[in-house]
């Protein structure tokens, strides 16, 4: 082998000499690539302009749905004239609307390009709490309500606790105003006799009165296919007009209680 092989090669240096199609190959490709940046910059700047513009900002705030609730008050809690469109805090404005004791339940729109709705559903008066003289409105969910009025024979249920002043969007007992639900309708149907009182107390639940002049001591609405069973079968063993001015309790399952 010769002392020329064994040398190391070293790289030509210089410049390499294209044909003409190749160059304006070449050209395309960097104007092509020029063109694509340029058209993304133009996207980025129009969809930031857009994104900002005041053509795009609340103008007009619809309210439905309310006829107790104040609709100047819902929109002032929502405050979203001038507001982007894009950026409206829809989780915090239905929280501050959904406190008015009236409102149960809220539904924001947005209704391009400049208009907001918000749809209220409103809390229906159910029956009375009572607590020592004064007697509040609630509705099914056991909130109470302001300046309205129940239905007429909306059931009423007396707390017998602590007396303890109430005000609009204060809860009471649900599972009583749930219980009394159920029993308005199971009572008349079941054992053919009507509700004429309800009290209810910390401690012992619910109590009803009958109109046949006993009480039943219900408690909670935990079992209540298996009350209603012992209910009527005490009834007919032992017959209405013999369960008059006695009390009949109901709380410990298996085990009834008849005074």
């Amino acid at each position: 082998m010769s002392d020329r092989s064994r040398r190391p090669q070293k790289p030509l240096r210089g410049h390499v000499l294209l044909d003409d199609k190749t160059q304006r190959r070449l050209r395309r490709i960097r104007w092509r690539r020029i063109g694509v940046t340029l058209a993304a910059v133009a996207v980025i700047a129009g969809a930031v302009a857009f994104y900002q513009s005041p053509l795009l900002r609340v103008q007009k705030v619809e309210v439905t749905g309310a006829s107790g609730v104040d609709a100047a008050e819902v929109r002032r809690l929502a405050a979203f004239e001038g507001d982007s469109m894009f950026r409206l805090d829809l989780a915090g404005v239905n929280e501050r609307i959904a406190y008015l004791p009236l409102v149960q339940s809220v539904q924001i729109e947005r209704r391009w390009p400049q208009t907001v709705r918000i749809r209220i559903t409103e809390r229906t008066p159910w029956g009375y709490w009572q607590v020592g003289a004064v007697s509040y409105v609630i509705d099914g969910e056991g909130v109470v309500l302001p300046a309205t009025a129940a239905p007429d024979g909306a059931p009423a249920i007396k707390d017998l606790g602590n007396p303890v002043r109430l005000v609009p969007g204060d809860h009471v007992d649900l599972d009583a105003v749930r219980l009394t639900q159920a029993l308005a309708q199971r009572v008349p149907e079941t054992l053919q006799m009507a509700i004429a009182a309800l009290e209810y107390s910390p401690a012992t639940g619910l109590t009803v009165t009958t109109d046949a002049g006993y009480r039943v001591v219900v408690g909670d609405s935990q079992n209540m296919d298996y009350k209603m069973a012992v209910w009527q079968a005490i009834e007919t063993q032992l017959g209405r007009e013999e369960m008059a001015g006695h009390v009949l309790d109901l709380r410990f399952g298996d085990r009834p209680s008849f005074q």
